[in-house]
């Protein structure tokens, strides 16, 4: 006898489909962003430093992106540079650390509320922040003698978040750092709203509000793949010019093309 569908089968079925998807990509995204453990000089071997090579932040083995190019870890930081992606670097810091206190929430429907209030917070914070960076000092004590950061325009004033952490620290965030805990506590939010669907009942108004949530995150994906997908476009047609013999005759390649005297042949 065949099951029959129902439209809560058919918003389950989709979203454990899209959260799978997102982990998916999460991870990948972690991987192919993971620059190689730096080596002691005193300690470096030629053995140690290749199997450096391919080790990344915390240890996390390095993964070709799209299975397709291992990128250089210059051009990461060069893509990726944390000056210029400063206040880029502190939003992903702000709701990557707001996520934590969230997945303590043990009750599912309360958990999925409070991500659909933390990402109205976060939305409204960066409307209101505008174009302007500005730094805010870690700890900053209000007149109750309550911790919270300076005050932004608009209804919402910093410390009257209910889940919104938006302290930062007062120095420079390395963005592929971040990048990285940022993946690691997302990943970590999509497979607790996996389980908590075991728990609820999938109406439209829960399949909207995962949705909302999930439409955030997936931004952040789209703005990095965009940015890893030009890194890899460079780095193909770089690679190419190598092998084309029309380009390598180019007085502007700095590869010698004197094939009897150059290096890179004997």
């Amino acid at each position: 006898m065949q099951m029959a569908t129902t439209p809560g089968n058919v918003w389950e079925y989709s979203i454990r489909e899209l959260i799978t998807k997102r982990i998916v990509t999460f991870r990948h995204l972690r991987n192919a962003l993971a620059v190689p453990l730096e080596l002691p000089a005193d300690n470096s071997t030629n053995k140690a430093a290749e199997a450096a090579s391919s080790v990344g932040n915390r240890g996390l083995r390095r993964r070709a992106y799209f299975n397709a190019l291992m990128f250089d870890p210059e051009d990461l930081r060069g893509m990726f540079n944390s000056i210029r992606l400063r206040k880029r670097t502190r939003a992903y810091f702000m709701l990557g650390a707001s996520l934590g206190p969230i997945l303590a929430i043990s009750n599912p429907a309360d958990y999925i509320k409070a991500l659909g209030i933390l990402i109205n917070e976060y939305d409204t914070f960066m409307a209101e922040s505008g174009s302007k960076t500005k730094k805010r000092h870690f700890f900053r004590k209000s007149k109750g003698g309550e911790e919270h950061g300076s005050s932004v325009s608009g209804n919402y004033e910093q410390g009257n978040f209910s889940y919104l952490d938006t302290h930062t620290p007062p120095f420079d965030l390395d963005f592929l750092q971040v990048f990285d805990t940022f993946c690691q506590i997302t990943v970590i939010m999509y497979s607790k709203l996996a389980d908590s669907l075991l728990s609820i009942a999938m109406t439209q108004s829960a399949f909207d509000s995962i949705a909302k949530i999930d439409s955030r995150f997936k931004r952040v994906i789209g703005t990095v793949t965009k940015e890893l997908d030009e890194l890899m476009k460079n780095a193909i047609t770089k690679e190419l010019r190598l092998i084309d013999p029309l380009d390598l005759a180019s007085p502007e390649n700095e590869i010698n093309t004197d094939w009897e005297t150059s290096s890179i042949y004997k």
